[in-house]
């Protein structure tokens, strides 16, 4: 592409309104596109958010149980509205978001003018049989849409292999960014005792009994050293912090913070855990407690948390044997010399995530200098 300044439509089968984790990414990736200069345009299923520039709400969504989450699946879109926004927008690039509906972005992709070149990003990792399955019989309906990508990313090598296994196609790992100088910006605040954090959903999936129970079996004496801060909320809110108050546990839940409540939160963290059982396909929480410069980021052993902690085995764990979590729990609250160590090591390596590193590569895919 010849243009240095491009227009980019980037393209999602959900809402912008939830804070997921590829809404995350998409819209930081937008963003540090357009201050760059680019011509950004978000086109989604219904969204109200109105603090970003270009929305483009062109469908209707339906909730529904998939892969661990609530996913919000798309409504068939209007094909007039699909036309009325290439009249409007010249764009030069569609980055879609991936495995995506034959309802909503396969059929924007269909409609769009030849000279756009398109991107794909594959997002997930299966949590159970059913998403597993469902991905594959997705993959065979939507082969020759897929297969008309110019370029097919997936956030991290585990979801390239399933990508590959899936859908047929070929592509290059491009993680997930994070805002490293917003959460490297934030320090650690004097505290009277240890800190662990852990931030996410209140789901099974995310391992939150594994969690409370392997934190129960804690020696006491370690606890009441402790403050713990268990940030989000989800469907196993208040069975977890009934539980808690039942075994006297003394875990703050502050349920939904802002972005600089999290980043403030992950940064005086000593500990800050994530017991992932499954189902995750990179893992942006670790790499944000990693920029935010907690005392050591450990989480559940799953193929996605390990392709970002696989350099230090001592911080993966498997969260459904609680008596060994427990015993990890133990040594990060107590070893400060080997926390540390590890803790920095991930402070640095976690700059390679970085949103500006991310965007650059982005764009020389994008203007084929790549």
């Amino acid at each position: 592409m010849k243009n240095k300044y491009l227009t980019i439509g980037l393209l999602l089968d959900d809402t912008l309104d939830s804070a997921d984790g590829v809404q995350q990414a998409v819209t930081s990736i937008g963003e540090k596109l357009r201050s760059k200069g680019h011509d950004v345009h978000y086109i989604v299923s219904t969204t109200t958010r109105n603090d970003l520039k270009n929305i483009h709400s062109i469908g209707r969504h339906l909730s529904l149980p998939f892969n661990g989450n609530s996913v919000r699946t798309p409504l068939p879109v209007s094909s007039r509205e699909i036309k009325k926004l290439f009249s409007k927008v010249n764009f030069d690039i569609l980055h879609v978001q991936m495995p995506y509906s034959p309802f909503f972005t396969a059929k924007v992709l269909k409609l769009a003018p030849k000279k756009v070149k398109k991107i794909g990003t594959f997002h997930i990792l299966p949590y159970n049989f059913a998403a597993n399955y469902g991905t594959k019989i997705l993959g065979r309906v939507m082969k020759k849409s897929i297969q008309s990508l110019d370029h097919h990313f997936a956030v991290s090598q585990p979801a390239l292999e399933f990508m590959n296994a899936s859908f047929s196609v070929n592509g290059t790992v491009l993680p997930n960014p994070v805002d490293y100088p917003f959460y490297s910006s934030f320090n650690k605040q004097p505290t009277k005792k240890k800190q662990m954090v852990f931030v996410g959903r209140f789901e099974e999936r995310k391992g939150v009994r594994q969690l409370l129970n392997a934190y129960a079996l804690v020696n006491k004496k370690i606890r009441i050293k402790c403050e713990f801060k268990m940030i989000g909320k989800g469907p196993l809110f208040n069975e977890i912090k009934k539980k808690s108050k039942e075994e006297e546990l003394d875990i703050t839940f502050p349920g939904f913070v802002t972005e600089k409540e999290k980043a403030q939160s992950l940064a005086n963290a000593d500990v800050a855990v994530f017991p992932s059982i499954s189902g995750e396909s990179f893992g942006i929480v670790l790499t944000e407690a990693m920029a935010a410069g907690a005392g050591i980021t450990i989480g559940g052993n799953n193929p996605g948390y390990s392709s970002v902690l696989g350099a230090w085995p001592e911080s993966l764990f498997d969260p459904k044997d609680e008596k060994s979590f427990a015993a990890l729990l133990t040594k990060m609250l107590q070893e400060n010399e080997f926390v540390s160590s590890i803790g920095t090591s991930q402070h640095e390596i976690v700059k390679q995530y970085d949103l500006n590193v991310i965007t650059d590569k982005l764009c020389a895919v994008y203007t084929g200098s790549q």
